[in-house]
């Protein structure tokens, strides 16, 4: 799951929740909802189906769940300072990470053991989210350039660790795979 906007103004969506909280997690949410029972049948059939949920590292600007950023606030989560832009944004994304751990615990309780729940990060990757969303959080577009320039990695390498969420044969149920780190 990754339909991604990242550090947009502070706005509601029409059910009331942050645009990017819609976006990025809920949205996220209702889907694996709806294709759970296809997951477990072809997990059944297959011996091997992955729900994999997308993070970021933005998720460390956020310390903890704050229960504001999940329930029909948005327009009132900070302004639209770059400071409130990101932290909505690792809000977001740190729910992925929640809701992927307490999902890998209940499939393994529940004995549904060929569904493995997993999240990748892409690390700072050079994708056109990363460019627009520059501009949009308060930094200059040639400051986004320098940045991705001096640290940032390809689009491609930034995808790997998704790739091996949904490819790695060692994968493990509520694994998390970060760029040149393996799971974590």
């Amino acid at each position: 799951c990754n339909a991604g906007v990242m550090a947009l103004p502070d706005e509601a969506t029409q059910d009331g929740y942050d645009v990017q909280m819609q976006t990025n997690h809920l949205s996220h949410w209702v889907l694996s909802s709806e294709l759970w029972p296809l997951l477990v049948t072809a997990g059944e059939r297959t011996g091997d189906a992955r729900l994999v949920f997308h993070s970021s590292g933005v998720r460390n600007f956020v310390k903890k769940l704050i229960p504001k950023y999940y329930g029909k606030n948005g327009g009132n989560l900070g302004g639209n300072g770059s400071r409130g832009r990101w932290v909505r944004y690792g809000h977001t994304k740190l729910a992925n990470i929640v809701c992927t751990y307490a999902l890998a615990d209940r499939v393994e309780k529940a004995g549904v053991n060929k569904v493995k729940v997993l999240v990748a990060e892409p690390g700072l990757a050079a994708t056109n989210l990363q460019r627009t969303a520059g501009a949009s959080g308060g930094m200059s577009e040639s400051t986004t350039a320098c940045i991705f320039t001096m640290t940032g990695q390809s689009a491609e390498d930034g995808a790997c660790p998704l790739l091996a969420c949904m490819a790695n044969a060692d994968a493990q149920n509520g694994d998390f795979y970060i760029p040149k780190g393996g799971a974590a």
